[in-house]
């Protein structure tokens, strides 16, 4: 993974999509323990609160929606709709607005940790992070709550703003900044590269997808806690190849714009070791 950004001599070829893809892989195949215990230290408490929180919105209203009573039963369906339509945009918020940006830090402390040669534990990376916590949540909370708005206005916004706020977490924890300038400079750098950070994005789409059609293979609609849990533990399992991918792609669009080097990334990890 050393050669993922070129500390001299002339400028490499832009990445494909596969490419970065690839090496996530084979980051991920090759510290997989690491990695995976650097995702479940936040992720498994947070997928146990969610599939809580889930079964209890939906539970009761799916008791009424299976009843023999028609009139019950379409009342139920109805409550079964609009209530998971609530816990949707609420779980997704803590989940997916809060959760995974903070793992996805994590997991870019830890990728930059390797690409320069080093063997950071789940332990450091962690510690690392919360060196930056203060100005990473002051990124991903107004990050997450306007996604959330936008979703709620024919989705389509949401997904752009997403898009744009990809890069939230490598810019706290690798350039040091915070809140609104964080925000920026995500929004600048996939506005150089849109459609790469578009394709890699869409795996978490494709991990999301398949993990919900596994957990309707193995479990009843009804079982709302185990089949949450489930869900959430398949993406927690996948989750580090389109994280990892987004924080590889990262790098690969600054080297672009900012002739980005290795030596550049080790002393940015060394300010963030003696912040």
């Amino acid at each position: 993974m050393t050669e993922t950004l070129n500390p001299e001599g002339s400028p490499a070829p832009e990445k494909g999509v596969a490419d970065i893809l690839g090496e996530a892989f084979q980051l991920y195949r090759a510290h997989a323990k690491p990695l995976l215990l650097t995702c479940a230290l936040l992720f498994v408490p947070a997928a146990i609160v969610n599939s809580m929180a889930r079964a209890a919105i939906l539970g009761p209203t799916l008791a009424i929606a299976t009843s023999a009573d028609p009139a019950a039963a379409l009342a139920g369906s109805l409550s079964v709709y609009l209530l998971g339509l609530l816990g949707t945009l609420v779980t997704a918020f803590f989940l997916y607005g809060i959760i995974v940006p903070l793992t996805n830090g994590a997991l870019t402390i830890a990728a930059a940790d390797r690409i320069v040669g080093g063997h950071a534990e789940w332990r450091e990376v962690w510690m690392l992070l919360f060196r930056r916590l203060g100005k990473l949540l002051s990124a991903v909370i107004p990050a997450a709550i306007v996604i959330t708005l936008g979703c709620l206005f024919f989705v389509i916004p949401g997904l752009v703003l997403a898009l744009f706020f990809a890069f939230v977490s490598p810019v706290v924890l690798i350039e040091g900044l915070g809140g609104r300038a964080a925000l920026e400079r995500s929004t600048t750098l996939v506005r150089s590269d849109w459609l790469r950070v578009a394709l890699v994005l869409m795996t978490f789409a494709v991990v999301r997808f398949v993990a919900q059609l596994v957990a309707n293979i193995f479990v009843a609609p009804t079982a709302v806690f185990v089949g949450s849990l489930l869900s959430d533990l398949f993406t927690m399992v996948m989750l580090p190849i389109p994280v990892l991918g987004t924080v590889l792609l990262y790098f690969d669009v600054r080297r672009k714009r900012d002739n980005f080097t290795n030596d550049n990334l080790r002393t940015d990890l060394d300010a963030l070791k003696s912040a």
